[in-house]
């Protein structure tokens, strides 16, 4: 089921691709990032209210980094590389990066082991990516 949820996503993230391409093509990055999750945020904010998790004063320092590097920092860049790719087939194979930067830093952070299996899926990814970037 999660795959599922997964796949959703990266529909939804694929739309991003086609409206900053297609409308914001030179429209300043971070002035487009700041906006969508300015806008963004109103959708989220009644689930502060709902929910009302209790967080230790600890995890307020691993969340202010999450929102750095995995929304503000990720998005300018992204849609940067939007603006700036070569066609949206590239930037979308670009994405496909993800699960080589994922594998890595799990083998850091999380100790998570780095199989044979996953070394050549990785090189195969690389060059497949080469292949049709090319």
């Amino acid at each position: 089921m999660g795959l599922i949820y997964i796949i959703f996503a990266q529909f939804f993230w694929a739309t991003e691709l086609i409206l900053v391409r297609k409308f914001f093509p030179t429209k300043n990055p971070i002035f487009l990032s700041a906006i969508g999750y300015i806008i963004g945020s109103l959708f989220y904010l009644p689930t502060v209210f709902i929910f009302k998790e209790k967080l230790a004063v600890k995890d307020w320092g691993i969340i202010v980094i999450y929102a750095l590097t995995s929304w503000f920092l990720a998005q300018i860049f992204y849609i940067t590389g939007i603006q700036k790719g070569q066609n949206a087939f590239v930037i979308t194979l670009a994405t496909l990066t993800m699960p080589l930067f994922a594998l890595i830093l799990s083998s850091i952070f999380l100790k998570e082991a780095i199989t044979i299996k996953a070394i050549i899926g990785g090189i195969f990814m690389i060059v497949g990516f080469l292949i049709l970037s090319l």
